[in-house]
């Protein structure tokens, strides 16, 4: 069941009606949950709004999806990023405490076999 937008459709936003922007809240977290092309030249779209879990279904011509999919892919830049940044302080962390235990001879090949 969907959940109570009552309140959130009276804070409204002024934004436009437009692929990135929740029709009922207007917060830019619309994701699509499902899609399909529609012919040649158009795509059919199930969005749901990360902030307030508004569900709509669309059907937009392949420039807006295109534009859609450029959005999403800035918006999903900089949390890649982050991820790898974190990915890559956690293997360096490993690899230092590894390190440590095997200079002092608290571990050995045996430690690491099946």
């Amino acid at each position: 069941m969907p959940a109570d937008t009552r309140g959130t459709m009276r804070r409204r936003s002024q934004r436009p009606a437009t692929l990135e922007f929740c029709a009922a809240c207007g917060a830019d977290y619309v994701n699509p949950f499902d899609w399909a092309a529609v012919e040649d030249h158009s795509w059919w779209m199930h969005l749901r709004c990360a902030q307030c879990g508004h569900e709509r279904e669309v059907v937009v011509g392949n420039d807006e999806a295109a534009r859609f999919d450029e959005a999403l892919d800035r918006r999903a830049d900089p949390i890649a990023r982050t991820l790898h940044r974190l990915d890559v302080d956690r293997m360096k962390a490993w690899v230092e405490s590894v390190t440590v235990a095997l200079q002092r001879d608290l571990i050995d090949a045996a430690d690491f076999a099946r």
